[in-house]
């Protein structure tokens, strides 16, 4: 009695996510859209490294790149700057500057989270960042913090001009963008966030501000 009654319930619910899924299929026509099917795991296969079609190094050293420099402000993990540099080799960051007590290439742990991009990305050191931003102003850059102030810009909201030089700064794990940094730039981003944490790790930063740079001013080309 009990597998008909199961038999029973799951072909009502089989039929009911069939209609359901027609029904809507229809909406979404009249819409102007449609619910994309999802590929069977038969179709879906990884590719190989061969098949990707990146670029050599001496390619990389050659391209055009975004016109977005990365500046790490006081980073002590070498986790999180080797991963900044690998971030930045994937979407053509120009240049990362590396201020304060930032680590340089070449290190082994650094390495680990770069794989190598710490020696495709180009990037200058500075023993004081205040001295990163003057040079970045003085050759033409809009300077950015990353971080939670009043009177900050969303990210959600942020709108860049073709034609403009940017430059982003990331802050320490723990007191993030120096007030006295904040102070020299031209304005501040702040990424939305809705749970209970205050702060985003510094390469998970880096990564969503990248890539949010890297698709506008790839459109703006």
């Amino acid at each position: 009695m009990q597998e008909i009654i199961f038999i029973f319930y799951a072909r009502v619910f089989y039929t009911f996510s069939t209609v359901f899924n027609k029904v809507m299929n229809i909406v979404f026509i009249f819409a102007g859209k449609r619910i994309p099917n999802i590929r069977k795991m038969s179709e879906l296969r990884k590719l190989k490294i061969t098949e990707m079609n990146r670029l050599t190094v001496e390619e990389f050293k050659e391209v055009d790149k975004l016109p977005l420099v990365v500046v790490l402000d006081e980073v002590r993990s070498l986790h999180n700057i080797g991963a900044v540099f690998r971030t930045s080799d994937a979407f053509l960051v120009n240049c990362i500057y590396l201020c304060g007590i930032t680590a340089t290439p070449p290190h082994s742990e650094m390495h680990k989270t770069a794989l190598g991009a710490e020696y495709t990305v180009d990037w200058k050191y500075f023993k004081c960042t205040q001295d990163a931003v003057n040079e970045l102003h003085n050759d033409g850059y809009t300077v950015l913090a990353i971080e939670q102030c009043a009177g900050s810009t969303l990210l959600d909201e942020l709108v860049l001009e073709k034609g403009r030089k940017y430059a982003i700064v990331l802050g320490n794990e723990v007191k993030g963008v120096q007030q006295e940094v904040v102070d020299m730039c031209d304005g501040c981003i702040e990424i939305p966030q809705f749970g209970t944490k205050h702060s985003l790790n510094v390469s998970v930063t880096a990564g969503i501000m990248i890539w949010e740079f890297a698709h506008k001013l790839f459109k703006l080309r």
